[in-house]
């Protein structure tokens, strides 16, 4: 008997390595298809959540969404203020250092404006909020289906969609538009600093030039950027979460899986929207 069991383990190593690349391949390929299966039907789900909200037979509690509100958008802005600030300066800086061989450092504040406001901004947001927010969000969640109480809901015939994953999505839905507009605005502030301090720009001229260069389009642009974002950022958290293992180790990888694909995920929102909209000439 143990002679049997050896030789089928033996086998079953030999079928393993001949299975080869082609094998693995196969099996991510698999793998692949059903996590994106999951995800729409997830995604599904949430606009299915917010269909019964507008029709008033949602469990979703407005206290619930005014608190994920305060902590996705007020408690966030020191953070996005500091780093937009530091990105507006280091942008100015480099830039100065560039335009001054050609004696057009007024562009600086042209510059600063058009990459920030259109496109960096939002990306700057965007990372901040998936490692701030994201991570947030899975680790809560998935503690919660450690200690069985996404379970216990269901039990109640509450829906853990609609109570814990629709108050997240609404709330940076809400807030990511806004704390782009204060990156934007921030970081603006931090290369009106560096024109002021090494260029002798007064602060008239650089606010001129500023306000010539922004368009509607670009700041329509940065603001929809950051409003997918939002989006994003809050379904891959929840995602995660919900997807935990019910140990330390899991609610651990959720975490580092939520920041790791809501960064990804704004990335590759970032390319398709910018093919979109050069597409349509915005």
């Amino acid at each position: 008997m143990r002679k049997e069991r050896e030789n089928l383990k033996q086998s079953c190593i030999v079928s393993n390595d001949e299975t080869g690349v082609f094998g693995h391949v196969g099996d991510f390929a698999v793998r692949a298809y059903r996590n994106l299966c999951k995800n729409c039907t997830f995604v599904i789900n949430v606009f299915r959540g917010i269909y019964n909200t507008c029709r008033g037979r949602s469990c979703m509690r407005r206290v619930d969404l005014w608190v994920e509100i305060n902590r996705a958008g007020l408690r966030a802005i020191p953070i996005v203020c500091l780093i937009s600030f530091m990105v507006g300066v280091i942008i100015a800086f480099v830039g100065h250092m560039q335009l001054e061989l050609f004696g057009a450092e007024i562009y600086v504040a042209a510059l600063v404006a058009i990459s920030m406001v259109r496109i960096i901004g939002a990306i700057m947001t965007g990372i901040i909020m998936a490692g701030r927010t994201g991570a947030s969000y899975a680790a809560e969640i998935g503690s919660m289906r450690a200690n069985d109480e996404i379970d216990a809901l269901k039990t109640m015939g509450i829906s853990p969609m609609e109570f814990l994953v629709l108050p997240r999505v609404f709330a940076l839905t809400i807030t990511m538009p806004i704390l782009t507009v204060i990156a934007d605005v921030v970081s603006i502030f931090g290369g009106m600093c560096v024109a002021m301090l090494i260029m002798n720009i007064s602060i008239s001229e650089y606010w001129h030039t500023t306000l010539d260069w922004i368009t509607f389009n670009n700041f329509a642009v940065g603001v929809f950027h950051g409003w997918i974002f939002g989006w994003v950022i809050a379904i891959t958290g929840c995602i995660c979460g919900l997807r935990a293992q019910k140990n330390a180790a899991g609610i651990g990888h959720a975490t580092t899986r939520a920041v790791v694909m809501g960064i990804i995920g704004c990335v590759a929102a970032t390319a398709i929207l910018t093919v979109i909209f050069n597409w349509l000439d915005v």
